[in-house]
């Protein structure tokens, strides 16, 4: 990846994440990163150095925290599309407030991100198998 421009990446369809693949992969090529010292490292902190990485905001630590570093408890942010879809999910209303949806996972305690993955993988499934017309409206893939 470091030897790869960024006009190659854009070659194979990567569009405007070419710009951040390169400025990534530089993080970590210059060790400003080290992937083996943060799994040492708290929740905190490695929220902290993940914020540093480029383009990495707080809704892609989230991520980071949960699929890479298994902490299952991690759901502070959630972006305007997940919350469009998580209400309709779980509410059936167009639009609920985030405070709304995080007292709904309040039931997981511990476990609040674990939970919405798997309401993710099911809506998915489900989609996989059977055409649902209002997520087709909101992800658009």
């Amino acid at each position: 990846m470091e030897k790869t421009t960024e006009q190659e990446l854009r070659e194979i369809k990567l569009g405007y994440r070419a710009k951040f693949i390169k400025r990534l992969t530089e993080q970590f090529v210059k060790k400003e990163i080290n992937e083996f010292e943060l799994r040492k490292l708290s929740k905190e902190q490695i929220k902290e150095k993940a914020l540093k990485l480029y383009g990495v905001g707080p809704a892609s630590v989230e991520y980071l925290l949960f699929e890479d570093f298994y902490f299952l408890d991690s759901l502070k942010t959630i972006p305007p599309w997940e919350q469009k879809i998580l209400s309709k999910l779980l509410f059936n209303k167009t639009l609920v407030s985030v405070d709304k949806i995080h007292n709904f996972f309040k039931r997981f305690r511990g476990f609040e991100k674990l939970a919405s993955h798997y309401l993710w993988e099911d809506l998915f499934w489900k989609r996989k198998h059977k055409h649902i017309e209002w997520l087709e409206k909101e992800i658009r893939l």
